[in-house]
């Protein structure tokens, strides 16, 4: 029974992790719990912490863990979902939420969506190859993601983006780096963050979704930043 329990707060921080509501994570908890037997069980989740209480087999438990929230992965939260669902279907204590794409899909993506914004906010098939390189460059940057808070996680990538986006021109292809920017920006922009907080703040969690805001505010300031640095080391003269 520990085990399962142990199990139900392991697929709550999955979900927050993998960037899902922190709704949606409460009551995955909880359901798998009541699944397993327990009692009495409630569940508290902000963005960097889980805590759960619940009675098992008449003894009162109460666990916590820490969040490390990573990047965006609605795979991963597909997987997980389906995983909880016939763990409280079925009670199969076997359940895998492991999800990861695979790069060559992954590469693809980054260029597709990086150019496709690229040329809509008018940029050319120049800028829209340059724009999915720069994206394809700060998805794999070498660096322990892990060991930066998101702030700093997100200045390092968005600074490395803006550089990039003005190499092109300056060694002579005729690119726009303003259009490039708007392509690369769409990999750092924290888009679902800021609808899972409100959609959290509306479902009455007010505290996490607050928080989640903040986050996603911060996460922007640091964009700016990133961005910022390569207009002072460049300028703006090299926009068309």
């Amino acid at each position: 029974m520990i085990e399962n329990f142990e199990k139900a707060i392991q697929f709550g921080t999955e979900i927050v992790e993998n960037g899902g509501e922190i709704s949606r994570a409460e009551e995955t908890v909880e359901r798998m719990c009541k699944a397993f037997g327990a009692q009495n069980i409630h569940v508290f989740i902000i963005p960097s912490l889980i805590s759960v209480t619940a009675t098992i087999n008449g003894e009162e438990i109460t666990a916590s863990r820490r969040i490390y929230k990573n990047d965006l992965n609605l795979g991963a939260l597909e997987e997980i979902n389906n995983q909880s669902r016939k763990i409280c279907g079925e009670k199969n204590k076997n359940g895998k939420t492991d999800c990861t794409y695979n790069i060559i899909f992954n590469i693809l993506c980054v260029m597709i969506a990086t150019g496709a914004f690229c040329i809509y906010f008018g940029g050319n098939m120049y800028d829209a190859v340059c724009s999915g390189l720069a994206g394809i460059a700060i998805t794999y940057i070498p660096y322990a993601r892990k060991s930066f808070n998101i702030f700093s996680k997100t200045l390092i990538e968005s600074t490395i983006a803006g550089i990039l986006s003005f190499i092109p021109s300056l060694i002579g292809f005729e690119t726009h780096p303003d259009k490039i920017m708007i392509g690369t920006i769409m990999l750092l922009i924290p888009g679902m963050s800021i609808g899972a907080a409100i959609k959290d703040m509306m479902s009455g969690n007010l505290i996490a979704g607050i928080l989640q805001l903040t986050e996603a505010v911060i996460t922007a300031l640091a964009i700016v930043l990133g961005f910022a640095v390569s207009l002072i080391i460049f300028g703006s003269e090299h926009f068309a």
